[in-house]
């Protein structure tokens, strides 16, 4: 506990620079009063002038959503990264903080090539003339993370080059860290946010940036992304050369095309851009239909198209997959709204929500068909159904439902091929050409192989539940009858039950006996010290002093311990 506390003590001094950096930008940015900085600006003891900037009354002008835009584009690329994460979480932001965070852009300066040579020869333990006949000198391409060059192999074949950005791991470590202290924060003093449980949000992206920052889960992301298009003729997935590649360094094929969103680009290629909407529609619908690996960021900047409308995919370090029943549900959606069948829209809400049951279902039912008048009541083509999609999230708000946590990069990626494609063909049928695949998806659950690949599962494990039940009943009888059968209980204050509550009395008993016992030795220690018991040192009674100084630490320590816990 002691070293704890110690070892909390030092990463909070060591990450003091960059909390009063961090306040500094709020700020600026006009944030002081909403975040409730008074408190942390106190207790951080950045009362200066350096960390106190007024905001101006120019950024006092813009509304909130575009300053918080502009103080995580300043705040650098891990809270670029959190904002980008938070725009996929339509649950939790209104559409006005979607618009701005939506346009958060890894705008940061590139590093030194030199630098990006020194990874690659440390990396692999050889020169890098050794590894590559030629590589370029200026980056073609680079974001938060990484800078990608341009390179050849020793046969000539060309490939790209992704170099993973020196000290990123250590900006990420210790920005999470305060990332997680302020999520902490909020939870104890902004009682308004507590319930959006922002450290299991923090958490959730602390997880997905070490994913993206390891090359070598996105070597093997595009690998299987690679294996699950192999014949289909209107993609292409670079491929990723593994004895090139460790967790700082990837090596793919070179794919170069031109942007999808030059349309007169395209046309001059001979690229017909209504088949190219078609066309990548239908890949994004597959994805998430058929293979339920799906790419989490299919943006513009991360597609390029070559001959003949092949489309080639960038960036495999942000994939979202869907287990068969979660692809069932947004199967059972789009043919529910597509049909406007109600009844099996409310149903595929439900199984899409964290809760799957709701109390009052006439309401919701009636819910559902208001949604539906309001949104679907013009032509299916001019439905957009990534906006069709952010109004379902405010109907299951209303209806205090969640949404599970893997079905929003799906959302977030469907929206973002269709925007794409109605840019290429504002005629687009988005909706309808998703019917196909979600029906394939709910037919397939009805084939005979399907249907016997379940009943054997079914009868396996009615089998081993026949032959266990008789000893875990007669367990449970024997317990039972002796007193010692544990009923865990689960009430509405909080889904763990009186667990919480337990911790929580332990804790206030814990600190109490703390506080008494360090206010008996304060006052044992000033006896001792005024009794003048020896030994003494210049008059001084040494276990006197050792003991008040022992009664000042154990106070420190309890304060400390208060602190951390919002209790000042």
């Amino acid at each position: 506990m002691i070293w704890d506390t110690l070892r909390t003590a030092v990463d909070f001094a060591a990450h003091l620079p960059r909390y009063r950096e961090i306040l500094r930008v709020l700020f600026k940015h006009g944030f002081a009063d909403i975040l409730k900085l008074v408190l942390l600006e106190r207790l951080l003891g950045a009362e200066t002038e350096g960390v106190q900037v007024p905001p101006s009354a120019s950024v006092l002008e813009n509304p909130l959503p575009i300053r918080l835009r502009l103080a995580l584009e300043e705040l650098g690329p891990t809270f670029i990264k959190f904002g980008q994460m938070l725009s996929t979480r339509r649950d939790l932001i209104t559409d006005d903080y979607y618009g701005e965070l939506s346009k958060l852009q890894d705008t940061v300066p590139t590093f030194p090539t030199g630098e990006a040579r020194r990874i690659i020869e440390e990396g692999f333990n050889k020169p890098i003339e050794r590894l590559f006949s030629r590589f370029d000198d200026e980056p073609i391409a680079g974001a938060s993370i990484a800078q990608v060059y341009r390179a050849h192999l020793p046969d000539r074949t060309e490939v790209a080059v992704k170099v993973r950005r020196p000290g990123i791991t250590k900006i990420i470590e210790q920005d999470t860290a305060i990332l997680m202290d302020f999520a902490g924060f909020l939870e104890r003093h902004v009682h308004e946010l507590a319930g959006l449980n922002p450290r299991g949000i923090v958490h959730e992206f602390i997880a997905s940036m070490y994913k993206e920052i390891d090359f070598e889960n996105e070597a093997s992301n595009a690998e299987r992304f690679r294996k699950q298009f192999e014949n289909n003729p209107h993609i292409i997935v670079p491929r990723i050369y593994r004895e090139l590649t460790i967790p700082q360094v990837l090596t793919m094929d070179f794919i170069k095309g031109i942007p999808i969103t030059q349309t007169a680009a395209l046309l001059k290629a001979d690229v017909n851009p209504v088949i190219l909407s078609e066309n990548i529609t239908n890949l994004i619908y597959e994805m998430i239909f058929i293979h339920g690996f799906f790419h989490g960021d299919p943006h513009p900047g991360n597609m390029t198209v070559l001959k003949e409308g092949v489309v080639g995919l960038y960036d495999y370090g942000m994939m979202g997959t869907l287990n068969p029943t979660a692809r069932g549900s947004v199967a059972s959606l789009v043919i529910g709204l597509g049909e406007k069948n109600h009844r099996l829209t409310m149903r595929a809400i439900l199984e899409m929500s964290e809760e799957g049951v709701i109390g009052n279902s006439e309401k919701m039912l009636a819910d559902v068909e208001s949604f539906s008048e309001e949104h679907l009541s013009c032509p299916l083509r001019e439905i957009n159904l990534g906006h069709v999609l952010s109004k379902l999230l405010a109907l299951l708000r209303n209806n205090q439902l969640r949404l599970k946590a893997s079905f929003y990069m799906g959302i977030k990626a469907l929206a973002q091929v269709q925007n794409i494609g109605i840019s290429l063909n504002p005629d687009l049928n988005f909706i309808l050409l998703g019917e196909p695949f979600a029906e394939r998806m709910l037919r397939d659950r009805l084939t005979i192989c399907q249907i016997w690949r379940l009943a054997t599962h079914l009868a396996s494990e009615t089998i081993d539940l026949l032959k266990k039940f008789p000893y875990d009943f007669r367990n449970f009888y024997e317990n039972l009858k002796r007193g010692k059968c544990n009923i865990p209980l689960e009430h509405k204050i909080d889904p763990q039950g009186f667990e919480p509550l337990r911790k929580t009395l332990d804790s206030i008993s814990n600190r109490l006996a703390n506080a008494i016992l360090t206010a008996a030795v304060l006052i044992c220690s000033s006896i001792v010290a005024l009794a003048h018991v020896p030994p003494l040192v210049n008059k001084v009674s040494i276990p006197g002093v050792a003991g008040l100084c022992f009664g000042v630490y154990m106070c420190l320590r309890l304060l400390f311990s208060i602190w951390r816990h919002g209790g000042l």
